[in-house]
Order: structure tokens, then C-alpha cells, then sequence
């Protein structure tokens, strides 16, 4: 039992794509049918209408046009039974209303065109053969019993056969190709799922790997930066205790290891700095970036360096740390690499379409067009100073920091006219 309704499932089961065009063309049958039945009565007024089926019908096929727009699951899946019982109902009395008006020629005419139609609607060949079959043997049967003269009767069986066997043929290919649409689509959807399955895999590998880096990279800094203290201080000790009295060449040896270790410890810091921002997940909100920034305009302000609010600063939605993070190193990136006596720095801001837009301008060397990728590029410096707080991780850090955070930056610059970093975070 299970398996005659299973059967029956699958032979009135339509596409989505079917549906939406069997529900359009109803809807189009329901006013067409009644258009030609008033213009049939306008041009033949002695035509026979029974049981007003140029109202009831128009009605059905508008009711039935409209069923999917209800979006009810059941009803969509008997769909196909639904369009092949309104057929059938109307194929009925269709070629009723034809023999009951002497077959004229206005209602063979609508006949012949129903069949055909009809077919091209059914998606299923059963279907086909059910629909095709009776409509032949009950206009036969009409034909039959009907006054007309052999040669009448002959044309009529003739034509009706004639749309039956090509109507057939049409539709069975059609079918065929459908099946075999099907068999592509199968195939193409196995395909797309195991691709899928493959890339949500490789996802979790490279998400695992990722954390193991992270994992690592913090403990290599934190497990380094203790040592290299340690290093620091000995040093220190013994360039300053009086009991240790050493030449200048050995001196010079130590303070260029303490150098060395500050740089390394820079290096070391910059590293963990960089990894911790691997985590999306930091808490995000409502900052004040007016009041921030004017925290770090006190702290980086001096005779020589001079910073400035060009507008009034929003508050946008970040992570405060983060934020703090982006605007010092751009700061102090102007501060450590200028060629002046004195710094300018200029801090503007504009709103953008969905965008918060910051930038800061300096009065610095500049930087050739060649170099405005790499700058953002990690352990990536542009000139071989020899400060200790130069290690090329800070417009790295700037940029993941804000791509993570949905935004850009950019450098706007030429050799001998400062530079200008915009970057823009979502509002």
C-alpha cells in the first residue's frame, strides 16, 4: 500500500519551475476562457453555454492558478493531481458543450487547443496517456452518437488523432528530456555536496592549524620575553656595578647587546601582539574615539611634535583596545620616521555610506607608490635605521587589526610630500 501511494506521489509531483508555470498559465486560462466564450455568444448568439460554464470554469482555473501563492506544502505537493483533475473536469465537459451545439466549428476549435495544451501541462506520461485517451474515446463516443454525416465525422476522428499522436510524441520527448534534466541535476547536486563537504573540512583543518599557531606563537613571545630580560638586566648589571671595570671596546660590546635584546624584545612583544588579534571574538562596543585619541595626542605631544584635531571625532562601535592600537601605531609610525625637526600631524575624519572614514596626515619624508603595499607587510621596513624601535610589525598589526573589523586601509603619498594613512571601519 505504502508503495501504490508512493507510486502515486511521484506521478503528480511537479517541479517548483512546473508549478509556477502551470499556476501562471490558470491564471491566464481564467479570464481568456471567459473573453472567447462572450466573444463566441457576440458572433453566435444561438450557441448553447451549459450549467454557465464560462463562469464557473474561468472561476476554477483562477482558484486553481492561485493555489500555490498559499504556500501550503500539501497542496503543492498534489499539484500535479490537482491541474490533471481540473483538465480532465473541463476535457469533459468541454467536448459535452461541442456535441451538445452540433460540433461547431467555435468549440472544436477551442477543443483542439485545449488538448494540445493541456498535454504540454502534464508532466508525467501516464498522465499523458490517461488524458489523451479519454478525450479521444469520449469525442468518439459523441461522434458516434451524433447527427452529422460520415465526411464530418470522418474530419472530426481524423484532426483528433492526428493532435492526439503528435501531442503524444511532443510530450514524450519532452519527458525524456526532463528525465534526463533530472539525472544531470542528481548528479550535479552529489557533485556540489561533496564539494561542499570537502571545503567545510578543509575549513576545520586550516581553523585547527590556525589555532595551533596562535597557541604557539604566544607561547614562543611569553616564553621568550623572560630570558631576554634576564639577558638585559645581567648586562645592565655589569656595565654599571663599580666593581667590574671594563675597556671601552667592551662596553660598547655590552651596550650593543643591550640593543640587540631591546630590539629582540620589540620583535618578541610585536609577535604577541600580532597573534592575539587573530581572536574575532573581542568584545565590541560603543567607544568614544574623540576622547581616545586626544589621550594619545597627550601622550605623543612635545615641542617638537605637534598633533591635531581637524573635526570632532564619532563614537563608533569597536573594540577600545583594538582602536587604541590602530591610531597609536599610525602616530607614532609619523613620529619615528620623520625627516623634520618638527612633527605636524593632522587627525580629519569624514562619514561615509555605511563607513566611519579616519585619517592621519604628517609632514614626513614620504613614501614612492611601489612601496604602499609593502609597508603593510610583516617585519617590512623601508629604510635600515638603526633605532631600536623599528621592527616592521606595526602597520601589519594596523591592518589586520582593522580588515578583521570589516574596514580598509590605504596610504595616499609621494617621495618628499608626507603621507596620508586613510582607513575606514563600519558605522
Amino acid at each position: 500500500m505504502d508503495k501504490i501511494v508512493k507510486y502515486l506521489k511521484d506521478v503528480g509531483r511537479l517541479e517548483p519551475f512546473e508549478i509556477k508555470n502551470s499556476s501562471i498559465t490558470f491564471l491566464l486560462a481564467g479570464p481568456s476562457t471567459y473573453i472567447y466564450v462572450i466573444f463566441m455568444l457576440h458572433y453566435n448568439p444561438d450557441l448553447n453555454i451549459p450549467f454557465y460554464g464560462e463562469i464557473v470554469f474561468s472561476l476554477l482555473f483562477v482558484l486553481v492558478g492561485a493555489i500555490p501563492y498559499f504556500k501550503h506544502k500539501r497542496l503543492n505537493e498534489m499539484y500535479g493531481w490537482i491541474s490533471f483533475a481540473t483538465l480532465m473536469t473541463f476535457q469533459y465537459y468541454l467536448t459535452y458543450a461541442t456535441a451538445l451545439n452540433d460540433f461547431s466549428l467555435d468549440y472544436l476549435l477551442v477543443t483542439y487547443v485545449f488538448i494540445f495544451g493541456s498535454v504540454l501541462l502534464l508532466s508525467n506520461r501516464l498522465l499523458v496517456i490517461i488524458f489523451s485517451a479519454s478525450q479521444l474515446l469520449h469525442l468518439a463516443y459523441r461522434v458516434y452518437y451524433s447527427t452529422l454525416d460520415r465526411m464530418s465525422e470522418s474530419a472530426i476522428m481524423v484532426s483528433m488523432s492526428t493532435i492526439f499522436i503528435f501531442s503524444f510524441l511532443v510530450m514524450n520527448g519532452l519527458i525524456r528530456y526532463r528525465k534526463k534534466l533530472e539525472a544531470v541535476n542528481v548528479e550535479l547536486e552529489e557533485r556540489i555536496k561533496q564539494r561542499t563537504n570537502d571545503l567545510e573540512n578543509r575549513a576545520k583543518e586550516l581553523l585547527r592549524k590556525n589555532k595551533d599557531l596562535e597557541e604557539f606563537a604566544y607561547v614562543v613571545s611569553h616564553d621568550l620575553k623572560r630570558p631576554l630580560r634576564n639577558i638585559y638586566t645581567l648586562t645592565d648589571w655589569l656595565t654599571d656595578d663599580d666593581e667590574y671595570q671594563f675597556n671601552d671596546e667592551t662596553n660598547q660590546s655590552f651596550r650593543l647587546i643591550k640593543e640587540q635584546v631591546t630590539q629582540m624584545d620589540l620583535l618578541v612583544e610585536g609577535i604577541l601582539n600580532y597573534s592575539l588579534q587573530m581572536d574575532k571574538e573581542l568584545p565590541v562596543n560603543s567607544v568614544d574615539s574623540q576622547a581616545l585619541v586626544e589621550r594619545i595626542i597627550t601622550v605623543n605631544s612635545s615641542e617638537t611634535v605637534r598633533i591635531h584635531l581637524k573635526k570632532k571625532l564619532p563614537k563608533v562601535m569597536f573594540n577600545e583596545s583594538q582602536l587604541l592600537q590602530v591610531f597609536q601605531n599610525l602616530i607614532q609610525n609619523a613620529i619615528k620616521h620623520t625627516d623634520k625637526d618638527h612633527v605636524d600631524i593632522t587627525i580629519d575624519y569624514q562619514k561615509l555610506e555605511r563607513m566611519h572614514q579616519f585619517s592621519i596626515k604628517d609632514n614626513g619624508p614620504g613614501i614612492e607608490e611601489k612601496y604602499h603595499k609593502k609597508i603593510f607587510e610583516l617585519f617590512q621596513k623601508l629604510d635600515v635605521k638603526k633605532e631600536v624601535d623599528s621592527i616592521g610589525i606595526g602597520l601589519a598589526l594596523v591592518k589586520k587589526i582593522i580588515e578583521r573589523n570589516g574596514g580598509k586601509i590605504y596610504i595616499e603619498s609621494e617621495l618628499g610630500k608626507g603621507a596620508q594613512f586613510i582607513f575606514t571601519i563600519p558605522s
